[in-house]
């Protein structure tokens, strides 16, 4: 139904004219009633009418100068003028307005419901109009959405295109590849997880890319329901790695899922599109095997080895991921062993070397889950730390390969439920959160490597074992501020946290109100 407003200094005028027309019969009803111009406009807003009936001759603002106002503020507003002066310069000015007609008092039933109904077919119109320019911009966005995602993928699957031809379709597309970075993003379920169809985790990511990202352009290209590459046009930027590391850690609140992120160096060439491609696929294939803490890769953080050498190691990683996984001793050994000698065939320098070691180490400790019966293991577990020290190529493969052989005896020891592993962290927690606490030593507590007690911790609660320690000396501080008289910054002590600015951060991020403000709240 249209809504139409009468504007009538006489209230009697104003109470025919409701009764007088069957609203109904021309689709409309009468919305609102206005004394004179000045009170049409107040209500205006509120009321948003469709159709505005007034008086000419009226106090305070007269019904052309209302006309005037409406065709400025309002336009899709149509005006209907009802006069008992038929005048030249009025119908002058009311063109000018585009009022719709002119209906002389005294006012027939016939001549208002001609107007009304001029009015509501302009309405019509002009909606249809409207929702047909809708459907066409829609439309033609969604073209351009499909040539950009069509011409993206001619890049990247390095179709021959001449450079003449790449910046011209650069201009009709409306993109700008003189300055961006090319990100490769992949989801898997996790371990246990019966989920296959991961396109709606992937499309979930793309969404808080774009709104971590709002200042600069980015399309998608798509690579299976688990996959695909993210076009970021921009200029150079410092933390873009840090970034992807936090929107992954947002996306990942559904535990049931990994996100992991490679981006490529930065580019100023389109026609190195495909190149920006390949490297943005090899830091997020590096990032399967990095450290949790460390969900997002640049490849400029990769060890500077060549692209073809690079290929090779993370397809013997892979090899080496699978066995691992399935608990397959000799083809574990055998992929280290195809890699210390494709390592040694290439060359490589022992800084790089070290760096894809201890990505090894680091994937390969995720999988450790065994009982506290350290001891029965050969040789001890080599930490980290060992791999750090150690002063040749050789020390580090003979580490690794003590490292890797401890996965064949987890398979003979009796191990804990991950659900008591987890209440025995989280028990410790509540007792000791008053002590510095950090992944290492709530790993070394339980017997497992820090990698895998945070994906466990996660896995088995649905959140950060980082987030869990601090909801726990939030609510811990809660209680104090509650029932003592200490000082913000002596709480923050007794729950733990030595700087009471990153104290008063913290416990604003949880409960939403400053400590100070929580202490007020809690007094009256």
């Amino acid at each position: 139904m249209l809504k139409v407003m009468l504007v009538d200094n006489e209230a009697a005028i104003r109470k025919g004219l409701a009764h007088g027309i069957r609203w109904e019969s021309l689709g409309c009803v009468v919305a609102a009633q206005a004394e004179d111009g000045v009170d049409a406009l107040a209500q205006i807003p509120q009321c948003q009418p469709d159709i505005v009936i007034s008086d000419i001759r009226m106090p305070g603002m007269d019904g052309l100068s209302l006309a005037e106002e409406l065709y400025r503020r309002w336009p899709h507003i149509k005006t209907i003028i009802l006069t008992g002066f038929p005048d030249f310069s009025y119908a002058q000015r009311a063109i000018a307005y585009q009022v719709v007609d002119f209906v002389l008092k005294p006012t027939s039933v016939e001549q208002l419901t001609a107007a009304v109904e001029k009015a509501r077919l302009q309405i019509q119109e002009e909606r249809s109009h409207q929702k047909l320019r809708s459907e066409l911009v829609s439309q033609s966005e969604e073209n351009l959405s499909l040539q950009q995602d069509m011409f993206l993928r001619d890049l990247i699957r390095r179709v021959r295109l001449s450079t003449l031809y790449v910046y011209s379709r650069m201009a009709q597309l409306r993109m700008d590849l003189k300055s961006y970075y090319v990100l490769s993003l992949a989801v898997v379920p996790l371990e246990g997880g019966q989920e296959t169809n991961c396109l709606p985790f992937l499309k979930d990511a793309q969404a808080v890319f774009r709104d971590s990202i709002p200042d600069y352009p980015i399309w998608f290209v798509s690579v299976g329901d688990r996959a695909c590459y993210a076009v970021l046009q921009a200029p150079e930027l410092q933390d873009l790695t840090v970034l992807c590391s936090e929107i992954v850690y947002a996306v990942e609140s559904i535990p049931r899922y990994h996100l992991s992120i490679g981006v490529s160096l930065h580019r100023t060439d389109p026609l190195a599109l495909a190149n920006a491609a390949e490297e943005a696929e090899q830091a997020r294939q590096f990032a399967d095997y990095a450290h949790p803490e460390q969900p997002a890769i640049g490849y400029g953080d990769l060890p500077t080895v060549d692209q073809e050498s690079m290929a090779e190691i993370l397809q013997v990683l892979q090899q080496l991921k699978n066995a691992v996984e399935h608990e397959s001793l000799d083809a574990a050994q055998k992929s280290l062993q195809t890699l210390f000698q494709h390592v040694h065939k290439k060359k490589l320098p022992t800084g790089e070397v070290r760096r894809i070691y201890i990505c090894v180490y680091n994937f390969c400790s995720t999988q450790l889950f065994w009982s506290r019966e350290r001891r029965d293991i050969p040789g001890g577990l080599p930490t980290l730390q060992t791999l750090l020290q150690s002063g040749s190529i050789q020390e580090l493969e003979e580490y690794l390969c003590s490292f890797v052989g401890v996965l064949h005896h987890q398979k003979d020891h009796s191990l804990e439920s991950p659900g008591d592993t987890v209440k025995a962290v989280r028990h410790y927690v509540q007792q000791h959160y008053m002590e510095e606490l950090t992944l290492e030593t709530l790993a070394d507590m339980v017997y497992l490597s820090p990698s895998y007690l945070s994906k466990l911790f996660k896995r088995e609660t649905g959140e950060n074992l980082s987030i869990y320690i601090q909801n726990v000396r939030v609510q811990q501080a809660k209680i104090l501020l509650r029932t003592t008289n200490l000082k913000t910054y002596e709480v923050a002590e007794q729950v733990g946290i030595s700087d009471p600015v990153y104290f008063s951060r913290i416990f604003k991020k949880v409960t939403g109100i400053k400590p100070k403000d929580f202490r007020h709240s809690e007094e009256l």
